[in-house]
């Protein structure tokens, strides 16, 4: 260490947090700043097309990822969330042309100002949900071997960006405020890139500029940048923590003199900042409404007057009528070539694999449990249990574990839905040439009822076509739900042991019961 003088160390220097242009700001390493600000500070200097970052970390306790800050505050704090190169092209003031009806600025400012009323703080999240989640889910694929993988020639520098616009538009996703702004504000493209220092687990989240040129985004040496990068933060972010606990041990050693000067440079340091005098202002209050002009019309005087429009217009209606419907075929035809949606990325062997035993040891139980039943009651009701919507089920349950579909709430609620309604559809005496109608019945009433109650769940449409043609309808419902509750059990202790997965996302109303309790408790 250097010699230290009876003076007091400079205050570190903050790194620069969203500038009001698309001028870059200059990323310089500071003397006595901590090694995570300065290695983000080195590392956002040499990226190319990158508005921001964000570290997350994987809790191994809690099975969710948490946000950890990537800088100083001005007032002396950290930056928790978004580290901003540059505003987002689209919420720039100077590219008004990028606005859209949704206002990117507003969800620009829920992102990255703390004032903002509604400021969207990166809460954890589980596997699957939200941008940090998703990626989580699949950024095993493309995973280096942590630290060991720089400088290998074998070793694949290769990112993959993700679009954020449609993973906020997947239906499958789970729903998140955050990712929504995310994808309003400009923040269109993301790439999660992981590490693994000593079991400290996480990744880093890059956010690229769409606007800007891909090929100098792509190019080797930025794309070697931005693994190594993603590396040397998730091993300045492992490191901190140890530099924390010891230079408090070294500074609990120290001079009893020296620590009582450091507190108070450290004092002066973290709150002299919020001494100073905010300045009070805001929007002078508009104006008053302008006072409306001429008499109040009759409502006889304004049918008279809007039919001789129509009929002084009616040519011009005509063809005004005539070029929407032309517009709306043409939109009709060219959604039919397709949208620019990606491919979704495949499943690793690992998640491949955990999917095979989920299934395997599902389905093994419940063939057995068929083959039980029918065996027991060959002789008499001749029940079984119908094993085609499960699988179904449980091809949502291991495949597209976050997906609202999948949760426990839907495949419930819309199972019992579904089985009710078939089951009272077969009460319906249609005669024999015309019994098919009822399997085409069923699923009408049934489809449309479970997204009216926001319950979707695909395999409750095929069971309601299942049971609506069945003998035995009310008996074999009940065996069916017990099968649908083994599925959900399975898939809860399977789907969980996987680090990138979760399963369910939550539990609704047990929250809510828990709530009321509290309350209740504190009354």
């Amino acid at each position: 260490p250097s010699t230290k003088n009876d003076a007091p160390a400079p205050s570190p220097t903050p790194l620069p947090v969203a500038p009001s242009s698309a001028v870059e700001p200059t990323f310089e390493p500071v003397p006595d700043v901590d090694i995570l600000t300065q290695t983000v500070a080195m590392s956002m200097k040499c990226l190319y097309g990158i508005y921001g970052i964000e570290l997350w970390y994987f809790n191994e306790g809690s099975g969710k990822l948490e946000n950890i800050a990537l800088s100083d505050d001005i007032e002396g704090g950290t930056v928790e969330g978004l580290l901003l190169k540059r505003v987002t092209q689209d919420a720039d003031e100077i590219n008004r042309k990028y606005w859209n009806v949704d206002k990117p600025q507003e969800s620009f400012k829920k992102l990255t100002d703390k004032s903002n009323k509604g400021y969207l703080a990166p809460e954890p999240v589980g596997p699957g949900c939200g941008l940090p989640g998703a990626l989580w889910s699949e950024i095993g694929k493309y995973a280096t071997n942590g630290l060991n993988g720089i400088g290998h020639s074998n070793v694949s520098h290769d990112v993959h960006w993700r679009e954020v616009d449609e993973l906020a538009d997947d239906p499958d996703q789970p729903y998140d405020d955050r990712l929504q702004h995310l994808a309003k504000a400009g923040f269109t493209r993301a790439a999660g890139l992981p590490f693994n220092v000593k079991n400290f687990r996480g990744m880093v989240i890059y956010f690229a500029n769409p606007h800007g040129d891909p090929d100098h985004l792509n190019c080797h040496v930025n794309k070697q940048m931005i693994h190594h990068s993603s590396q040397m933060i998730g091993a300045a972010a492992a490191f901190r923590p140890a530099q924390e606990a010891s230079e408090a041990y070294l500074q609990e050693k120290s001079h009893q003199t020296w620590r009582r000067v450091k507190i108070k440079i450290l004092t002066i340091m973290r709150f002299g900042g919020s001494l100073r005098a905010k300045k009070n202002g805001g929007p002078q209050a508009s104006s008053g409404d302008d006072k409306k002009n001429g008499k109040r019309r009759s409502t006889f005087a304004k049918v008279h007057e809007l039919s001789v429009r129509v009929r002084k217009d009616f040519k011009k209606t005509a063809i005004q009528a005539k070029d929407d419907l032309e517009t709306k075929a043409n939109r009709w035809v060219s959604k039919m070539h397709g949208g620019n949606a990606g491919i979704p990325p495949s499943f690793t062997w690992t998640q491949t694999l955990w999917s095979f035993v989920g299934v395997l040891v599902t389905h093994t139980i419940l063939s057995r449990l068929n083959s039980f039943i029918m065996t027991e009651t060959a002789d008499t009701t001749k029940l079984s249990l119908v094993l085609a919507p499960l699988g179904a089920l449980t091809t949502l349950q291991y495949n597209l574990t976050p997906a609202p579909a999948s949760q426990p709430r839907n495949a419930i609620f819309a199972q019992v839905m579904a089985l009710t309604v078939a089951n009272l559809v077969s009460y319906i005496p249609f005669s024999a040439k015309n019994a098919w109608f009822r399997s085409a019945l069923a699923p009408a009433i049934v489809i449309p009822a479970m997204a009216k109650l926001g319950i979707t769940h695909p395999p409750a449409g095929a069971a309601s076509i299942v049971f609506s043609s069945m003998k035995n309808q009310w008996a074999n419902m009940g065996i069916f739900l017990c099968g649908v509750s083994i599925t959900i059990i399975n898939a809860v202790l399977i789907n969980n042991m996987s680090d990138k997965r979760q399963y369910p996302t939550s539990w609704p109303y047990l929250s809510r019961a828990k709530a009321k309790v509290g309350i209740c408790k504190d009354e």
